[in-house]
């Protein structure tokens, strides 16, 4: 199900990345989908309507059509800007693709959604309905789905997983894990301040049945004073 960067770009970004579009193009491009994302915010994805974006970014519906084809791409492309420009401005210091990391990445991103409530709980909504889009639903998979791969194909790599385990699977089991939770959260069921604890709990639990080795023995460790941890403190 997790597709690369480039495959999950719409045209018009391509054409951005070969330098086809002026500067103009591309901050027309930028202004609705930063009014895409205040829709989604604030009314949810049965807010987003064409006519109203066009509206809030100053250009003509037909303009958005040409850019991105259709409302549900439309809608992908604005999710999935905002986790990579989020993305971008995040400065990890522990050693890539390794538990340590992982844990710092669940800490981080579960403190930011702890201060986009009402975005999370759209995205969350949006992902859990039968009837969305398959660009949109796969926008939403990409951003769990990218960060924690680097570190299941490591331990992969290194022959560190289960032998029954695929790690195509696990890498989608752990998106559905990632989010179940977070769903819980933004419907009240997990307190704020035990948010980033039980993500992270469930996600190494959910690795440590998967692993064997120095990768299971690095996890135990963990978990056995995960409460204490500096990342999920915040003291780091």
């Amino acid at each position: 199900m997790s597709q690369s960067p480039a495959s999950r770009a719409d045209t018009a970004k391509g054409k951005e990345r070969s330098g086809y579009a002026s500067p103009s193009i591309k901050a027309r491009r930028l202004r609705i989908l930063s009014e895409t994302r205040k829709i989604i915010s604030e009314q949810g994805i049965a807010g987003v309507a064409m006519e109203d974006v066009a509206q809030r970014a100053g250009v003509a519906k037909r303009t958005i059509y040409n850019a991105f084809q259709s409302k549900e791409r439309m809608i992908a492309a604005a999710i999935q800007q905002y986790f990579d420009e989020y993305a971008e401005h995040l400065t990890y210091h522990t050693e890539e693709a390794t538990v340590d990391w992982m844990i710092e990445r669940l800490a981080v991103v579960a403190r930011r959604n702890l201060k986009i409530r009402n975005y999370s709980r759209a995205l969350m909504n949006i992902y859990f309905t039968h009837e969305v889009d398959p660009e949109i639903q796969q926008a939403i998979y990409a951003i769990a789905a990218d960060s924690h791969e680097p570190w299941v194909r490591n331990l992969h790599s290194k022959r560190q997983l289960q032998p029954w385990i695929d790690p195509d699977e696990l890498i989608m089991a752990l998106v559905a894990l990632r989010y179940s939770i977070a769903f819980s959260w933004v419907e009240g069921q997990i307190p704020d301040d035990q948010f980033i604890i039980v993500l992270t709990r469930s996600f190494l639990v959910h690795m440590a049945g998967a692993t064997r080795g120095m990768a299971r023995k690095a996890i135990d460790q963990r978990l056995s004073n995960l409460e204490e941890n500096p990342y999920i403190l915040g003291t780091q």
